[in-house]
């Protein structure tokens, strides 16, 4: 088979403590990408891995050319473990994938799709993950409040598998926000996309799953910082629950008027005080969430820190070729 060789792939893979699957997966991956393009790279993000991750890349970078090893200086979170390495890529197409799930065999037509579009390949699970049935009612119903709210076109079972074009990661890479979110940024900038199915490949006999609770914590953020649907909710509670307070006086002021006796109105009082507080209560919730996203974003840190970077001796296959590419298209 020729090898393509007027464009060059690269292929971003987040790691965080994969010592265990790291091997077989970047052998396989080794494999997928030599067989079929001339000039491609590899960068392999480490986000503070605690295990034995960075000798098992040692390994790799003193046996396979083209790769590159970035580790970061804590965890900081897939997302922005994926954004260091779009930062740091040169390819005209660039694949996400992560080792414990995502088959290499499909980099080729991730690829291919993003080449034909011109634009954004989303990968999407044929099959639900082993995860547990609470996590996976919460996903679903979250995922739908996403939609409505972002009025974003995205599968409920998208994941973090995808390909992009240069000109496409030039656009996501221009969205400064601190909160990232790979998949609703290339949504956002309206690159042509299209969805590619594929069936996950569980790498560990026990897959590692999210707990509840950090669900929770990132879909509250990625909704505050993308979108001003709660606080407009809020406003409009708000207006309609002030008209109803101001009728609800003068029924007041009608009753003193024309009736002679008036009863002690203890339970209308505790009701309209309950709702009211309940009401003040919520505002304050919503507007601490905002307050806090702006305090964030305002801080301008950088989203993550690099505490080594390093790379294979031979950074292209033919070491005669003085440039990467022959030609650009």
């Amino acid at each position: 088979m020729t090898l393509v060789s007027n464009y060059l792939v690269s292929v971003v893979v987040p790691l965080r403590d994969d010592a265990d699957i790291l091997k077989t997966f970047a052998e396989e991956l080794v494999r997928v990408v030599r067989a079929r393009w001339q000039n491609y790279e590899i960068v392999l993000v480490d986000d503070g891995s605690r295990d034995g991750t960075k000798p098992v890349v040692d390994d790799l970078l003193m046996r396979h050319e083209c790769v590159r090893y970035l580790r970061l200086s804590r965890p900081f979170g897939v997302e922005i473990a994926i954004s260091a390495g779009l930062d740091t890529v040169i390819g005209d197409v660039v694949v996400v994938l992560q080792p414990e799930f995502d088959p290499p065999d499909m980099v080729p037509k991730f690829v291919d799709e993003a080449r034909r579009t011109n634009g954004i390949v989303f990968g999407v699970r044929s099959s639900d993950r082993r995860e547990s049935t609470l996590y996976a009612l919460g996903r679903r119903v979250f995922n739908a409040i996403l939609r409505r709210l972002l009025r974003i076109d995205m599968p409920d079972r998208a994941t973090l598998f995808l390909s992009m074009t240069r000109q496409a990661m030039n656009a996501v890479g221009q969205i400064k926000d601190k909160a990232r979110a790979v998949r609703l940024f290339g949504n956002y900038v309206g690159f042509p996309h299209v969805f590619v199915e594929y069936r996950p490949t569980d790498r560990r006999a026990e897959p590692r799953r999210q707990g509840v609770r950090e669900g929770i914590v990132r879909g509250v953020g990625l909704i505050v910082t993308n979108s001003t649907q709660p606080l407009r909710l809020m406003s409009v509670v708000g207006a309609v629950l002030s008209m109803l307070n101001v009728l609800y006086v003068l029924y007041i002021v009608s009753i003193y008027v024309f009736k002679t006796r008036v009863a002690e109105g203890w339970t209308t009082l505790s009701l309209q005080h309950a709702v009211m507080f309940a009401f003040l209560f919520a505002i304050l919730a919503v507007l601490c969430e905002y307050v806090g996203r702006l305090l964030e974003e305002t801080r301008d840190r950088p989203l993550y820190f690099v505490a080594e970077e390093r790379s294979s001796s031979v950074m292209i296959r033919d070491e005669e070729r003085r440039n990467v590419v022959r030609e650009s298209t």
